[in-house]
Parts: C-alpha cells; sequence; structure tokens
C-alpha cells in the first residue's frame, strides 16, 4: 500500500528522469566497450587497438601479424562494463530491478572495470619478444577509464534521485484538514462520549 502510494505521489516528469538517468547511464556504458576499436598501446612507430591487445593479434604496417596473446585481464575489463550494461538493461525494461542493490553492483563493476583499464599495458601479452615498456598507454583504456567514472558519477545521482522521491511524504504523513461537517461531526461525536460517561458515572 505504501508503494503505490509513493507510486501515485511521484509525477510523470519524475519517471522520464529516472528513465532518462538509465538511458545515460547505458549511453556512457557502451561508450565504454567501443574503445576496444581505439587505440589501446602505442609506440614511436606503432598504435594497437584494444582488440588487439585483448584477443590477440596485431597489425605492423598494414599486415596483420600475432604481436599478442589474448589477455584475460584486458577482455575481463570489457566483461565487466557489458555485464553492468545488462543489468541497467534489465533496469529499464522491468522496474523491480531497479534497486539500490542493482545499483551498487553496477557500481562495483564499473569501479573494477575502471582499474583494469588504467592497467592495460601491464595486464597485455606479448606473443614476440618485445618488451613491453615500449609502448604507452593509448587513449582507448584512458576514456573506458574515463567512461566508467562518469557513469559511477551517473549511478551515483541515479540513487540519491530514488531517495529522494522515497522521502516524499505519503497521505499518511500529509495532515488532513477537516471540512466542516467533519468538524462538526467529531465535536458531536465527543460531546456524545462525556454524556455517556456521566450517565455511566451516575449510575
Amino acid at each position: 500500500m505504501e508503494n503505490e502510494q509513493k507510486e501515485t505521489l511521484m509525477s510523470k516528469t519524475e519517471e522520464k528522469v529516472t528513465i532518462g538517468i538509465i538511458i545515460i547511464e547505458i549511453f556512457i556504458g557502451l561508450l565504454a566497450i567501443l574503445t576496444i576499436f581505439l587505440p589501446a598501446l602505442v609506440s614511436s612507430t606503432e598504435s594497437y587497438e584494444g582488440v588487439f591487445a585483448t584477443f590477440g593479434g596485431g597489425s605492423n604496417g598494414g599486415i596483420v601479424t600475432q604481436f599478442f596473446d589474448f589477455s584475460f585481464g584486458n577482455f575481463l575489463s570489457y566483461l565487466l562494463v557489458v555485464v553492468a550494461m545488462v543489468i541497467a538493461f534489465l533496469r529499464l525494461a522491468m522496474p523491480k530491478f531497479d534497486t539500490l542493490q542493482a545499483k551498487i553492483v553496477m557500481i562495483g563493476l564499473l569501479a573494477i572495470a575502471g582499474l583494469l583499464f588504467v592497467l592495460c599495458r601491464q595486464m597485455t601479452i606479448m606473443h614476440v619478444n618485445v618488451s613491453k615498456d615500449l609502448f604507452k598507454l593509448g587513449v582507448g583504456p584512458l576514456l573506458g577509464m574515463i567512461a566508467c567514472i562518469l557513469d559511477i558519477i551517473a549511478i551515483g545521482i541515479d540513487i540519491w534521485f530514488a531517495r529522494r522521491i522515497s522521502l516524499l511524504p505519503t497521505k499518511d504523513d500529509v495532515p488532513h484538514q477537516l471540512t466542516e461537517e467533519e468538524l462538526r461531526a467529531q465535536v458531536m461525536a465527543e460531546i456524545e462520549e462525556e454524556k455517556r460517561q456521566e450517565e455511566n458515572k451516575n449510575e
């Protein structure tokens, strides 16, 4: 009953804002996933996309070679964002999944993913005898980390907004202003009660 009262108090504008925040979370998360196609490792002569640093391969002078091996750590950074986005889609499609616990899980997944993005160079596995010290972190993982941070901020706003709505007074909390008829009936009932008590005393 209380949930129904809160739903009636939530205006359509507030519902649209909640949906809008979740859509923003999904959009930012998708951008973080798409950074896999941006340079992840760069040297003085070449740059290698995140897809190569993650799944292996590499393109040297336009020729695709087995320059890197599969890196589970780099793969995990994108996988965690994908899982967080699945949760976001569930929250958008089914309101019963839009809970505080789901949002906290998303924050945890994105926080770990953001850290893994920064560690991309350390987690990359070389297939050839080349030192990783020759590479610098590319723009892809950096943007992925920034996207995770922005998504965490968006979820934080989402939590704050949901809590603000939950703190709205319910109908039981709002003092009821008695009409003239209700006030008259209340006074008459009190008078009748007093008469009944007097009669009981006299008996």
